[in-house]
């Protein structure tokens, strides 16, 4: 389901980021896109946090697209996962997913074990 649902960052010529917000079942409260530079985009936790809440969202799933191809999480990526998460979790929402697309692939992060 994330796939086909952030399938449209892949084509996207700057990094753009996308979260979408979960109720307990799984189905999509809302979402949120954020259009950055060609090599970097910037959303904050508390943007994050403050959507989750306004959606009543327990769940999230982050991705964003990576435009030179490379569907590598950088170093920035990973940590901003890492406190993405533990932000998260402290108002009860889990960081189901951070995604990286690239033209063709996808790196999952939660995959990766950094989520």
């Amino acid at each position: 389901m994330a796939r086909a649902l952030f399938a449209g960052l892949r084509d996207a010529t700057v990094e753009t980021v996308a979260v979408v917000y979960l109720d307990p079942n799984r189905r999509i409260l809302g979402m949120r896109h954020v259009v950055g530079g060609r090599d970097q985009v910037a959303i904050s936790i508390r943007t994050v946090a403050m959507d989750a809440l306004a959606f009543g969202a327990v769940g999230a799933v982050m991705a964003h697209n990576h435009p030179s191809g490379d569907a590598t999480p950088s170093a920035r990526d990973v940590a901003f996962t890492r406190a993405l998460a533990a932000g998260l979790r402290t108002l009860e929402v889990v960081l189901l997913d951070h995604l990286v697309i690239a033209v063709d692939e996808v790196t999952s992060l939660r995959a990766m074990g950094i989520v």
